[in-house]
């Protein structure tokens, strides 16, 4: 009798774990389905309090970094601190980071993420070509390193697919230079501080940001 009641309550155990795998039922034909990724399944948090678009929320694990974002189902400012670890790790490895200069950096700057992109005139490509006309632009950095604007991208949610890292090199050779500049004609030879192997290493650690789903 002992024994049957010890099975079956090895039984319920088992039955209340949750379960390590599931069965992916076949996409039907006449239905549209979407992608879901680690951090993008869809919140059921309809009302956003945790990301109140327009708000200021505080950046995790960064001393005095901040965001802000008009959209609430979008880059939550847990998802911008772990993009900003992994960028800091990948910057700490390939270049290092004496006396801490881009990490004080990274916990003193605010994000701004828009749905809409900015319009900028005199400004660079990536190769140093100036452009003096107005020009549609995907990121800018500026206040001496202390502020970043990040278009939500193609795919929003998705950080790989925005010019954070990008805005983020900028604010490391901000801080290198003092806040003088962060070297906006990039591999141009017009200010010192970018290099071919920045432009890799923005390519490199997206790819990171792209297998982790972020």
């Amino acid at each position: 009798m002992m024994s049957i009641f010890r099975n079956l309550c090895f039984l319920l155990l088992v039955l209340a774990l949750p379960s390590s795998a599931v069965e992916i039922a076949q996409p039907q034909p006449d239905l549209d389905y979407e992608p879901v990724g680690l951090f993008h399944r869809e919140i059921s948090n309809k009302g956003c309090e945790n990301n109140e678009p327009d708000k200021v929320h505080r950046i995790p694990g960064f001393r005095f970094a901040y965001q802000q974002t008009d959209m609430c189902e979008y880059y939550h400012p847990s998802h911008t601190a772990l993009a900003f670890s992994v960028f800091y790790i990948e910057w700490s490895v390939k270049f290092g980071d004496e006396n801490n200069t881009v990490k004080g950096a990274l916990d003193e700057l605010f994000v701004e993420y828009n749905s809409y992109q900015k319009k900028l005139s005199r400004i660079y490509s990536i190769d140093g070509t100036y452009r003096p006309g107005p020009t549609v632009i995907n990121g800018l950095t500026s206040e001496n390193g202390k502020y970043i604007f990040v278009w939500a991208g193609t795919m929003p949610g998705r950080l790989y697919d925005t010019s954070l890292v990008h805005e983020l090199v900028h604010v490391a050779i901000y801080a290198y230079h003092g806040g003088t500049h962060g070297d906006p004609d990039h591999e141009g030879p017009k200010y010192t501080g970018w290099a071919a192997k920045h432009t890799q290493f923005i390519k490199d650690t997206n790819r990171i940001l792209s297998d982790m789903d972020l």
